[in-house]
């Protein structure tokens, strides 16, 4: 063997010692919730997805990840992440001060919009903050329009398992409203066969919150994943119309964004 040759066999199995050395990560678990909120996600169920499934899993694919959902609940899943989960689904910066001290977190851009709205029987459709008496909310989620109007009118926050009981409740008159996201209700009423049965109440809260990807440490695959929002519009949109998903209520109604 020429001299030259060893020499490039001793710098080859030392760059090989450095690729061994920092191993590049490719197996991640995404922290999501443990309720199904159908058509935007559902973790919980092996025989049905929704759009972030499809985002997510298409984005693991393209880059030569793999994915693995952990359902959690809701007030739990936030303080999983370093722990348990490498990043959280859905997340959003406005949540983080009603969550406790935690982390720092990283944000993706928002992958979708989703429509927070104030369901009502119709009858109640014109219903004003100080009518309302009791609303029902996701336990664990931040209705922070909600929170903020607390501080000045004298409501009941009463917690629910999932927007199925939320939409029940209000349905049989047990509670006057219920914060909702207003795809997921519209799903839910229609599985019900009833759907007319809740109304959009247009003088409450309302809020178009985008939904991210959030992470603590790695910064570089989320850059990755902005880059995959940014180039498959296409796609985006495609699976938004397939699972019937709207980001503006069909009728004008208030439009402030908070992201």
């Amino acid at each position: 063997m020429s001299f030259s040759r060893y020499l490039s066999g001793l710098a080859m199995l030392f760059s090989m010692g450095e690729v061994a050395a920092m191993p590049v990560q490719t197996r991640f678990v995404v922290g999501t919730e443990d309720l199904a909120f159908y058509p935007h996600y559902d973790f919980t169920a092996s025989n049905r997805k929704g759009f972030a499934n499809d985002v997510l899993e298409t984005f693991a694919e393209q880059y030569g990840y793999q994915f693995s959902f952990q359902p959690l609940p809701v007030k739990r899943l936030y303080y999983e992440l370093d722990n348990i989960v490498d990043f959280i689904y859905p997340d959003n910066p406005a949540w983080h001060s009603y969550q406790g001290d935690l982390a720092n977190r990283l944000y993706s851009d928002a992958v979708i919009y989703n429509l927070g709205v104030t369901m009502v029987q119709p009858e109640r459709q014109h219903l004003s903050v100080s009518q309302v008496r009791t609303l029902a909310v996701v336990r664990g989620f931040t209705p922070v329009k909600w929170l903020t109007l607390q501080q000045s009118h004298k409501f009941q926050i009463f917690e629910v398992a999932n927007p199925q009981s939320a939409v029940s409740l209000v349905l049989r008159g047990q509670l006057d409203a219920a914060d909702l996201e207003y795809n997921v209700a519209n799903y839910l009423l229609g599985e019900l066969k009833q759907a007319d049965g809740l109304v959009v109440a247009g003088n409450l809260p309302f809020s178009q919150v985008g939904f991210h990807l959030s992470t603590t440490r790695h910064n570089e695959v989320l850059a990755q994943f902005n880059r995959f929002l940014a180039e498959n519009q296409l796609l985006l949109s495609e699976l938004k119309l397939r699972y019937g998903l709207l980001e503006q209520l069909p009728q004008p109604e208030l439009t402030e964004i908070i992201d």
